[in-house]
């Protein structure tokens, strides 16, 4: 598929999320409202095309620092913040980024609501649904919503980690088709030229991207990471460049602007795409033996085919799947709590007494394309 063909089935996709990066909404002490504008009447363009829209808005951090700096003359930023800091931040900040939105919206007479998330609140399926249900309601009431990862009280443990790759779950929880990551380059660069579009994401494409600039956490790696994903999912994401005005009406038109990632065909169960992005407490590293029967026999994993473990975890927790070389094969529901299998481990048995054959059945297990 390219992009002549994606544009022809743009009809039928009904609800987009967009993402906005942190340098796109403040650069030093000045906010960017050109790029903001901009998104507005992306969204609006969208809104009359009949489309449900959510936005993932990233920006916080920075308007709490900016914030503090314009009007406390003693406060002293950190060049490389804290935890700590970055949290009380994004508590400041927050308040600014939602009146900022509030203002530009009530102009074109939308109502917006905020949704804060942890990634602790997708580990637990009962709270992750509950968001979905939340979220649904708001489109029905034609309310845009804007999620934002709560910095304030989430650890490293408990972090997305990113911004994209909150949008990509939200985008997969809410069974979106089209994810729009608004950036502050022109697309994925690769030996100076911009790739169009990629159908097949490879490690080899993977090692061209970089990390984040200026206040972002994310950069081109993460977005090609989250791109992978989503193909698996069934999410088509485009990379644009959020200062070029109206990217999103020149895209849909069939412009070639920023990159397309288009997704695979597969209708992948609800189930499945939760533990996709699933937040993980810890790690299984399997052998060979186990590493085949995965992939080729779509077997469960079973405990004789672990032969080592990382982090802390107890029975339902979600868990990744790697393999000697440290790759990660996929995750999964564990149903072997951690101190278990550390006593097992060197027994040389199949099974441990009292616990299920299968550490994690493959009906609670997805592998990673």
């Amino acid at each position: 598929m390219q992009r002549n063909e994606f544009i022809s089935e743009f009809p039928n996709i009904k609800r987009i999320v967009i993402k906005i990066g942190s340098n796109l909404i403040v650069q030093g002490d000045t906010i960017q409202y050109n790029n903001l504008e901009n998104l507005i009447r992306c969204i609006l363009f969208l809104k009359k095309l009949k489309k449900e829209v959510i936005l993932v808005s990233s920006g916080a951090v920075a308007l709490g620092r900016k914030k503090l700096k314009n009007r406390f003359n003693d406060y002293v930023p950190q060049e490389f913040p804290t935890l700590i800091r970055k949290q009380a931040l994004a508590s400041i900040g927050q308040i600014e980024l939602m009146n900022l939105y509030d203002q530009l919206f009530l102009k074109e007479r939308f109502a917006i609501s905020q949704v804060l998330i942890t990634a602790k609140d997708f580990r637990d399926r009962e709270t992750y649904l509950n968001i979905g249900h939340t979220i649904q309601e708001l489109l029905r009431l034609n309310i845009i919503p804007i999620i934002n990862e709560n910095d304030t009280v989430s650890t490293d443990e408990l972090k997305f980690g990113d911004n994209d790759y909150l949008s990509a779950a939200v985008a997969a929880l809410l069974q979106s088709q089209l994810l729009i990551l608004l950036t502050s380059v022109e697309g994925f660069i690769v030996d100076g030229k911009r790739i169009s579009v990629l159908e097949n994401i490879t490690e080899e494409i993977i090692k061209h991207a970089k990390g984040p600039v200026g206040h972002g956490s994310g950069g081109m790696y993460s977005k090609i990471r989250v791109g992978k994903l989503c193909q698996q999912a069934g999410v088509h994401v485009a990379i644009l460049p959020g200062s070029l005005e109206d990217v999103v009406q020149k895209f849909i038109s069939g412009e070639d602007v920023g990159t397309l990632i288009l997704s695979n065909k597969k209708t992948l169960p609800a189930r499945k795409k939760w533990l996709l992005f699933s937040k993980t407490k810890g790690a299984v590293i399997i052998d060979g033996g186990a590493e085949y029967a995965l992939k080729n026999r779509g077997s469960s994993l079973l405990f004789a085919g672990i032969k080592n473990i990382e982090g802390s975890f107890t029975y339902g927790d979600v868990v990744e799947i790697k393999n000697f070389r440290n790759q990660v094969l996929g995750r999964g529901i564990i149903n072997i709590p951690s101190r278990i299998i550390k006593l097992h481990l060197h027994n040389h048995g199949n099974r441990i007494e009292g616990f299920p054959f299968e550490a994690i059945h493959r009906n609670d297990m997805i592998l990673e394309e």
